[in-house]
């Protein structure tokens, strides 16, 4: 169970999990594409990486503090993380198609968190 100071919604809580997970996996997606042959090829999708995960980890935090714009973060934070689930979905390396998984886990949680 994770851990938090506060009696937090549980359907944020899913949404800070998934949004997590998501910067981590970014990030992770992102030091394995400059081990790759054609990293030359990855800059749009490596860039992609990194907005991603930063705004995760943005969209998290907000919730976190419970700020009155946490569901404008995560509405764009839906939007980048399907710009990011296309993007690595176009490169056949494992790394690339569990992120683009992760990614798209991800979107759908903020989805429900900004419908609530």
């Amino acid at each position: 169970m994770p851990v938090s100071l506060m009696n937090s919604n549980p359907a944020y809580q899913s949404c800070i999990d998934a949004c997590t997970k998501c910067a981590q996996i970014c990030e992770e997606c992102f030091a394995l594409c400059l081990e790759e042959a054609d990293v030359k090829m990855r800059t749009v999708h490596m860039k992609e990486l990194l907005d991603c995960a930063q705004i995760c980890s943005l969209s998290s935090c907000a919730m976190s503090r419970r700020s009155h714009h946490a569901k404008d973060f995560c509405n764009l934070c839906a939007t980048i993380c399907d710009r990011c689930a296309d993007e690595c979905a176009t490169f056949n390396d494992s790394h690339s198609q569990q992120c683009a998984d992760v990614c798209r886990s991800c979107a759908e949680e903020c989805r429900k968190m900004v419908n609530m």
